[in-house]
């Protein structure tokens, strides 16, 4: 699935400039279109910043504006197929994923800063795989430094109650801030816990490898009242601006475009990944990194 913020039918986002995401193709922004916890400052926006890659219009993002809440966020449009490693994964229902789940997830996009010549000072967005209502599985983190862009990441390890979030960890840092970059993030689900696996490419390069949220939802008790200790799907990608409000970022932020986002079935056994099996899985180097993926989760 493929998204680039321009028309999805004539005229259908051409009315007004700046125009609220909320509606459009199963987007969902619900503060930004006023009925939120807060009017956050995200929109769609004419690209006028001479990122030719970004074509006509763009997702444009600050926290400007920030809230503690999730749900009346922006959220991509669903996949029909979520991904988890469970059984009995939360959200299986219709309204979150209308299809069997699948235990391979991934989703891409650019981004680029609206003021290519200068730092916007706190300037923080996180994109997080979620199924749409702020049940967050991971956490990428695009934030604006004195000396360039930082990317951040954060994952649960180990049992406890309360959860062990560790992080922000580095995953690059001082990027270009004056051309695009482009983040990668990729889910293997992998049955049981504490063996889900989470990848974090940076321009087409590999910078972190480390796992995702679930055991957030198995272990920790704050989780449990909402999700009977069950772990939520995946298929959706939550852009949230949350913190401490960076006000003269309004109006400016990233910007996020040609955004790609899928699901798939890894293999099942090793015998999948042998004889060449393992271009089947396209998020695989290599016959041994498919094998291992099968035999250890990693």
């Amino acid at each position: 699935m493929f998204v680039n913020f321009e028309p999805l039918s004539a005229g259908i986002w051409y009315l007004s400039f700046p125009i609220p995401l909320h509606g459009q193709d199963d987007w969902s922004s619900l503060g930004a279109n006023g009925s939120g916890c807060a009017v956050y400052d995200h929109q769609i926006v004419v690209n006028t910043y001479n990122y030719p890659t970004f074509e006509l219009q763009s997702l444009r993002l600050s926290n400007a504006v920030t809230s503690g809440c999730f749900g009346d966020q922006t959220f991509s449009k669903r996949l029909p197929n979520g991904a988890s490693g469970e059984p009995d994964a939360d959200g299986t229902e219709f309204e979150f994923s209308p299809g069997p789940t699948r235990s391979h997830f991934e989703a891409q996009w650019d981004f680029a800063s609206t003021v290519p010549d200068a730092e916007q000072p706190d300037l923080s967005v996180v994109a997080s795989p979620d199924r749409g209502d702020g049940s967050r599985m991971s956490w990428v983190q695009m934030l604006d430094t004195p000396n360039g862009i930082d990317i951040n990441f954060v994952d649960v390890r180990g049992t406890k109650d309360p959860a062990n979030f560790v992080g922000p960890t580095r995953v690059i840092s001082n990027l270009d801030r004056s051309v695009p970059h482009t983040i990668r993030i990729t889910m293997d689900f992998v049955p049981g816990p504490s063996n889900d696996v989470v990848k974090v490419y940076v321009d087409g390069s590999l910078h972190r490898i480390g796992t995702s949220w679930e055991n957030y939802y198995r272990y920790d008790s704050e989780a449990q009242p909402g999700h009977l200790g069950k772990v939520p799907i995946v298929n959706r990608i939550l852009f949230r601006t949350g913190g401490t409000a960076a006000i003269d970022n309004l109006g400016k932020g990233f910007l996020i475009d040609n955004f790609s986002m899928k699901s798939a079935q890894g293999p099942a056994d090793a015998s999948q990944c042998r004889n060449g099996g393992w271009q089947t899985y396209d998020w695989f180097s290599n016959q041994g990194e498919c094998m291992q993926s099968v035999n250890t989760g990693k």
